[in-house]
C-alpha cells in the first residue's frame, strides 16, 4: 500500500535514531529562492517541457516535504516561460548536456536563487553540472520500498541535493542515489547541504540588501 509523503516522512523519521529524531527536530529552518524556468522550442522537441504552473507549484510541493528533513525550504522567486536559444552548427557538436546548457540563455538565470529548467528530454533524468539544473518532465524512476510516488519532485529535489554539495551514494533509498523513487538523508548529508545551503543564503541576502541601498548624488 502507497503512503502519502507526509506519511512516509513522518515514518522514515520516526525509525531514527533518537539523537538523529532531535538533531533533526531542532533545525532552524533555511529557505532559500528557486528560479524556476518552463523551457520553450519551435525548432527542437526536445528542449519543449509541457509543464504548466500548477505541475511546479505541486512538484515543489513534494520537494518542500523531502527537504524538511534537513530544515531547508525553497521558495519560488519566478515561474514562467524561457525561449530556448537557437542551435548553431558549433553547439550541434558539443555533448548532450553541454548543448541543452548552451541553449538557455544566460541572462535568465538568477545571480543568486537556484535555477531549475524543465525540458521535455534529456539523458539522464536531470542534471547539474553548475547553473543552472536541469530536468526532463519525461522523467522515470526505478521504485524501491517506501520511496516517492513521483518521479519529478524526487528528480528536483536530487538535482538540488547536487547544487547542495551532495555526492551519488549506493543506497537505493538515499535521495541521491541513481535512478531510484528513494527520498532519505543521511545526518552527514544534512551538515553538508545545510552548510552550503547557509552560503546561498548569505549571498542573497547581500543581494537583498544591495538593491535596498539607495543611491545618492555622485553615487556609482
Amino acid at each position: 500500500m502507497k503512503h502519502s509523503l507526509p506519511a512516509l516522512l513522518g515514518l522514515m523519521l520516526s525509525t531514527a535514531s533518537p539523537a538523529g529524531e532531535t538533531a533533526r527536530a531542532n533545525l532552524p529552518v533555511i529557505t532559500l529562492t528557486v528560479r524556476v524556468h518552463l523551457v520553450q522550442s519551435e525548432t527542437v522537441p526536445a528542449m519543449q517541457t509541457t509543464l504548466v504552473d500548477a505541475d511546479i507549484r505541486r512538484i515543489f510541493g513534494k520537494v518542500n516535504t523531502i527537504w524538511a528533513q534537513a530544515g531547508i525550504q525553497f521558495e519560488i522567486e519566478s515561474l514562467g516561460p524561457t525561449r530556448a536559444l537557437e542551435l548553431t552548427p558549433e553547439m550541434r557538436l558539443k555533448p548532450e548536456m553541454e548543448r541543452v546548457k548552451s541553449m538557455i540563455p544566460k541572462d535568465r538565470l538568477s545571480a543568486d536563487a537556484i535555477d531549475v529548467c524543465y525540458v521535455k528530454e534529456v539523458r539522464p533524468n536531470g542534471f547539474y553540472y553548475g547553473e543552472p539544473i536541469v530536468v526532463k518532465d519525461t522523467a522515470s524512476l526505478k521504485e524501491v520500498p517506501g520511496g516517492l510516488d513521483e518521479p519529478l519532485p524526487r528528480v528536483t529535489a536530487h538535482e538540488i541535493g547536487h547544487a547542495l554539495g551532495l555526492r551519488h551514494r549506493q543506497d537505493t533509498t538515499n535521495l541521491m542515489a541513481s535512478g531510484t523513487t528513494g527520498f532519505s538523508l543521511n545526518e552527514a548529508e544534512i551538515a553538508t547541504a545545510r552548510e552550503k545551503a547557509q552560503k546561498r543564503l548569505k549571498k542573497q541576502q547581500a543581494t537583498d540588501e544591495e538593491l535596498k541601498t539607495p543611491v545618492g548624488p555622485g553615487a556609482h
